[in-house]
């Protein structure tokens, strides 16, 4: 198993409000691969972007595997532990009242060809299988609502000026689908190719032209596909900043 991030700037952003972060856990039975995306045009979003994604990977190297409920309960459970302590910072400062994040997990079995995924807001995981993109994550966003009722993405694209999230980090209750991260899982074959990103890749790149990115780079380094998948939105012009984490099993 091999992985590589990387992060950029987005055009006319001064910080960088990404971060990433994976590891193993303490029994190295699960990899983890984390990417957090910390709330454009709020105060400190590039703090709480950081408590995101190393608040995440700090517990995880701390994790013992004991099966996947297990395994799911703990993404679900440190998520809102990192949430409230986005909360509690932001309480202590005036300057980062309203700060926030996104956040999107990747737990790794490779040994029972399994993944647990997580994420709040919409930085997305994908896997790249036999030729083939799939999405494994669903946006807490508007553009995601609209998409539930029907809207196309060329409408979408058309009515709505800019993408709000409907779920942050910083805000979680614990309770209820509304305060909780949401939870997935999925297979993990031998050659898969799991990637994380900010919404400064999905936003300005479509998924038809990430897939033909994989389709031209994937016999080649993780690091030449980042790369190339990077270039592309910055090509687009992207705004937001780009962060990009693969693992490849």
């Amino acid at each position: 198993m091999e992985s590589y991030g990387i992060s950029r700037l987005g055009y006319g952003k001064d910080v960088n409000e990404d971060c990433f972060g994976a590891c193993f856990s303490a029994d190295k039975e699960v990899y983890f691969a984390v990417v957090a995306d910390g709330m454009g045009g709020h105060a400190a979003g590039d703090v709480a972007g950081r408590i995101s994604a190393t608040g995440f990977i700090e517990a995880a190297k701390s994790y013992n595997y004991e099966g996947e409920e297990h395994l799911t309960r703990f993404i679900s459970d440190t998520a809102v532990s990192v949430s409230k302590t986005i909360e509690s910072e932001a309480a202590l400062d005036p300057v980062k009242n309203g700060m926030g994040s996104t956040i999107v997990v990747a737990a790794i079995l490779e040994k029972e060809s399994k993944a647990v995924l997580c994420n709040v807001g919409d930085s997305r995981a994908y896997c790249f299988r036999n030729g083939k993109l799939r999405q494994l994550t669903k946006d807490h966003s508007i553009a995601q609502l609209m998409l539930d009722k029907g809207y196309t993405r060329e409408e979408i694209k058309k009515y709505l000026k800019t993408n709000a999230i409907t779920k942050a980090m910083g805000f979680l209750s614990g309770t209820g689908p509304a305060g909780l991260p949401d939870t997935y899982a999925s297979d993990c074959l031998k050659g898969d190719i799991f990637l994380l990103c900010s919404d400064g890749l999905s936003s300005a790149v479509d998924d038809f032209e990430i897939s033909a990115i994989f389709h031209e780079n994937c016999t080649m380094s993780n690091e030449i596909l980042c790369k190339g998948l990077v270039r592309c939105a910055l090509g687009y012009g992207s705004e937001d900043d780009i962060t990009v984490l693969l693992v490849r099993i």
